[in-house]
């Protein structure tokens, strides 16, 4: 692993587990093992901890008294009430957004819709799922209140694990998300905030139900 030097060590390696854990690399309720991980990256086990208790902030990772830390679980029910509060989240930043945007907030969107069609168009997964995390993360600048902007950052990781595995579902997905986000910059750039609430609540219910179909196979695979 090679790390960046604007990043403290303990976020290289929770960013370095985390990104494992978002692309099913490590399965819910495996063990993680301190000692491997430490001797894998060559860093101390205390630094590893450290990353552990970030991830579990983050919600990717449970700790137990004697037991250690596992990688989160996560259920229908679990991903059906985590969807309710991050989609009435994002309805608050896009509405913003669309009443207050000036010409330059929208330019760094325009170059992430260019992207994420050329993603889409070769059928690049990874490059579609990345390039649509920075465009959440664009969106997030414009929360406007410092509690909202903390509560989705740290929310992010588990939004990837669940956009991760609903695009890896199908080529299906990636075309519903593409139409979404094309609509829906299209109707920023109106202000329509009306309509925006309208979509938002929609397709927040409908990728509910996809992610939740997906936790329920990846239990059911584990029995």
């Amino acid at each position: 692993m090679t790390f960046k030097a604007n990043d403290s060590l303990t976020e290289q390696i929770a960013q370095y587990l985390g990104k494992k854990i978002i692309q099913g690399e490590m399965a819910p309720g495996e063990r993680i093992q301190e000692l491997r991980i430490a001797a894998e990256l060559e860093v101390s086990r205390g630094s590893v901890r450290e990353a552990l208790l970030i991830l579990q902030r983050r919600h990717l990772v449970e700790i137990f008294p004697r037991r250690g830390a596992v990688v989160s679980s996560i259920s229908g029910q679990d991903v059906g009430d985590f969807f309710e509060l991050w989609f009435m989240l994002l309805d608050r930043v896009v509405s913003n957004l669309a009443s207050n945007w000036k010409n330059d907030d929208l330019a760094r969107f325009f170059e992430l819709m260019t992207q994420l069609a050329e993603c889409h168009r070769q059928d690049d997964m990874p490059g579609y799922f990345d390039s649509g995390v920075e465009f959440l993360r664009a969106l997030y600048d414009f929360s406007s209140n410092r509690y909202m902007s903390a509560a989705l950052q740290d929310l992010l990781p588990l939004t990837q694990r669940c956009l991760y595995a609903i695009l890896r579902a199908g080529r299906s997905q990636m075309d519903r998300t593409q139409e979404f986000l094309e609509d829906l910059l299209k109707t920023i750039i109106a202000r329509d905030t009306t309509r925006l609430r309208i979509m938002v609540a929609e397709f927040g219910q409908d990728y509910s139900k996809l992610a939740q179909k997906s936790a329920e196979a990846l239990a059911g695979s584990q029995h």
